[in-house]
């Protein structure tokens, strides 16, 4: 039997890019093995310290993390916010991170640079609330009602976490050639 690391494909949503006046609207993550798994969404509420230490709490079960444009957004993101409550964010740099947009854009010459041209590209299904993302990463602006109810982030952390799992083990060949000091992802 061999071991295989834990590894998680994360996508978050945040109200702003900017750590001190944005908030955690959710993260959504599932785990990389064989069969899909769910995707499980913590919502970030009243309480943000709370919210991001089960994000750590998290990312400490994690050998291995993927995300899109996670480099540039969502690990200074949640650094920050770790930091802003007094939380030891090592989890976050302990664990392997493997952005998978960084991988595309270095690796690959593709005309499109979105989770969802990729996606497209690679034929991955992909929902269309994906479509209009930037250039590195599905964001969405999250409205006061909706926050509340924690549905519009939800639904987005969901479909990226979905897609993302779709296009990580489209490329996997590629992610096993370029990370060789990894063991087998599944």
């Amino acid at each position: 039997m061999r071991l295989r690391p834990t590894t998680l494909i994360i996508a978050a949503e945040t109200s702003s890019p900017n750590p001190d006046t944005g908030r955690l609207v959710c993260l959504g993550y599932t785990q990389l093995s064989r069969e899909r798994g769910p995707v499980k969404i913590i919502l970030g509420g009243d309480n943000e310290k709370t919210t991001i230490q089960k994000v750590r709490e998290l990312m400490n079960e994690c050998h291995v993390y993927i995300t899109w444009g996670g480099v540039r957004s969502l690990v200074p993101f949640l650094t920050a916010k770790m930091l802003i409550h007094g939380i030891d964010p090592s989890p976050l740099y302990s664990s392997k991170h493997i952005d998978l947009a960084d991988l595309v854009s270095s690796h690959l010459n593709l005309s499109g640079s979105s989770l969802y041209d990729a996606c497209k590209i690679f034929r991955v299904p992909v929902a269309p609330l994906l479509r209009g993302a930037g250039p590195q990463r599905a964001r969405v602006e999250v409205s006061n009602n909706s926050r509340r109810k924690g549905s519009g982030g939800a639904a987005k952390c969901r479909a990226e976490v979905v897609a993302l799992e779709g296009l990580t083990r489209r490329l996997l060949p590629l992610i096993s050639t370029v990370y060789r000091d990894l063991p087998t992802l599944l």
